[in-house]
């Protein structure tokens, strides 16, 4: 019997049903020796287990003690952390828009440990709804896929908020063209990391898709009315005063940029100063957003348009993380649908294969060679978008 090309092909249909599993058999067995090799809460290397997690918690015990605006004070916040795991020796520090209040503030309620599997659980439960939502598959492969992808093991080992804000992205993105008051609502809600959501303002405008942007804003000045009556316009003015101080973190190294999936992390490993830095990268988001727009406006396919916005918002901000790449694994999730539907184009199976790969290497690469590969690949994921929308316009001028 002779083989098709496509079972010829090294990522044949078999191999996806085979190569999540191994992952997460693998991350359960490292996450699992991690475990054991800490000790009293504290991993080998100095961290408190689902370390960016005890950030949400310490805020969490100053603002139930009615000092939400002490957070931003590293101090303070390194003082309620130690609450959390006495002996922890690093210092997290918090520099969310005080909206977020509104989502940890009970956390500190429960014992540490308790309330991260609680946060972690409950924001996993979401990702995972929109991603059945995506990709309705009687067979389990889809989800195996999300399941396994590293960049939700990162986010898991993180602690951090990426299954939240993925699942709201995700779920605006799949609503919007039947429910888009809905829409809105968790794009409103996406303001708890306003950076993520500079791109969903352009493409609405662009496409007219007005009652999603009503219904965005209304949200975002209900959210934010919330979290000022809440916790009290100190913590607003506190917020403000810190955002010098991210900027310093970001530019000098502080904040780890081998960590860092953006142009901006890639050029200031190479020694780049931050001036240039920033140039070259809002060159290449500007480049990014118009790209994302034009797909918008030339093709109405719901998977190209979701992948290019998800795509290009992680080449937009210069501060993002690795455990943000969980955005990604819906990127990943709607361009591989469409080309399952519609198959593949030369040198898209491998782009896929590299990204749903690249949150569990990107950080070694960046550390043993200097180079920090992620806004390559991202920019590919975009671009076989892009490339796709553009072969479906000029069909449409053709036809």
């Amino acid at each position: 019997m002779s083989m098709s090309a496509g079972d010829r092909h090294w990522l044949n249909e078999e191999r996806l049903r085979v190569y999540p599993k191994l992952f997460l058999l693998l991350f359960l067995a490292l996450g699992l020796v991690w475990i054991l090799l800490s000790e009293n809460g504290v991993d080998p290397r100095g961290k408190p287990l689902g370390y960016d997690f005890i950030t949400f918690w310490g805020a969490s015990h100053l603002a139930l003690d009615g000092n939400p605006a002490a957070a931003y004070d590293p101090q303070t916040i390194y003082a309620a952390e130690q609450l959390a795991v006495p002996d922890n020796p690093s210092m997290f520090l918090w520099h969310y828009p005080p909206t977020f209040y509104l989502v940890v503030w009970p956390l500190a309620l429960l014992p540490y440990f308790i309330a991260y599997f609680v946060f972690i659980g409950l924001t996993f439960l979401l990702y995972v709804a929109v991603v059945r939502r995506i990709a309705p598959y009687p067979d389990a492969r889809v989800l195996m896929l999300a399941l396994a992808f590293p960049g939700v093991m990162i986010n898991l080992f993180h602690g951090q908020n990426a299954f939240l804000t993925a699942a709201l992205i995700g779920g605006a993105l799949h609503f919007l063209p039947t429910r888009p008051a809905l829409a809105g609502t968790l794009i409103g809600l996406l303001s708890i990391k306003p950076h993520l959501g500079v791109l969903l303002p352009l493409v609405l405008v662009a496409t007219r898709q007005w009652r999603a942007v009503f219904s965005a804003a209304l949200t975002v000045l209900v959210f934010a009315a919330a979290s000022w009556a809440i916790v009290g316009q100190e913590a607003w003015l506190a917020f403000w005063n810190n955002l010098p101080l991210v900027r310093l973190l970001l530019e000098e190294g502080a904040l780890p940029w081998g960590k860092m999936p953006t142009v901006f992390a890639f050029l200031r490993i190479l020694g780049v100063s931050a001036a240039s830095a920033y140039l070259a990268h809002f060159l290449v988001a500007a480049l990014a957003a118009g790209a994302v727009v034009w797909v918008w406006l030339k093709t109405e396919v719901p998977a190209l348009r979701n992948a290019a916005l998800v795509s290009g918002t992680l080449l937009i901000s210069p501060y993002l993380f690795d455990y943000d790449l969980v955005w990604l694994g819906l990127a990943i999730t709607w361009l591989g649908m469409e080309a399952w539907r519609t198959g593949f184009f030369g040198g898209e199976r491998e782009v896929l294969a590299a990204a749903w790969l690249l949150p569990f290497v990107m950080a070694s690469i960046a550390n043993a060679t200097f180079i920090q590969v992620t806004p390559f690949v991202i920019a590919a994921i975009l671009c076989c978008v892009f490339l796709r929308a553009l072969r479906l316009s000029r069909e449409c001028i053709g036809g």
